[in-house]
């Protein structure tokens, strides 16, 4: 069975807005990464509490104990720290995000800049598409059967 306009369907409701929901993820996914990296946040330490392994390899999971020892945090991972052993500490920066970085945020910010930067480009790509072109097809054929507009 052939659906003839399934392509134009695809991107026009799936692919575009699903973009549109990957690009405010990654979004809220840089905030704390970028603020980590240009410094901003609570230095403390990371422990090691637990290892978590699942299909996608090892996650190092840990409570973080700021210096001064007015924020902890349990329960929580460290993205772009050094592998460490069950009960091992390291220096880390904590933004309020979902994860807690080492100083000077690691290689997250980058990582979350190109999915950012890729999604953007996807949503862009969208827009100009679907309801830009869509809104500008439809202006120009009212102008053009609008004999009074001209």
């Amino acid at each position: 069975m052939y659906f003839p306009g399934w392509r134009t369907f695809w991107w026009r409701y799936i692919a575009g807005p699903g973009a549109v929901v990957v690009f405010a993820a990654l979004i809220a996914l840089l905030i704390p990464a970028l603020s980590a990296h240009e410094g901003n946040g609570r230095q403390g330490r990371w422990t090691a509490t637990n290892i978590l392994c699942g299909h996608n390899g090892c996650n190092e999971i840990g409570t973080f104990l700021s210096a001064d020892g007015g924020d902890r945090r349990t329960r929580i991972s460290m993205f772009g720290g050094p592998d460490l052993a069950i009960g091992q500490a390291a220096p880390a920066v904590d933004t309020g995000g979902d994860e807690v970085y080492p100083p000077g945020g690691g290689d997250a910010w980058w990582h979350d800049l190109i999915g950012v930067s890729a999604a953007g480009l996807a949503v862009a790509a969208w827009l100009w598409a679907f309801p830009i072109r869509v809104l500008r097809r439809r202006r120009l054929r009212q102008q053009h059967s609008d004999p009074a507009v001209a």
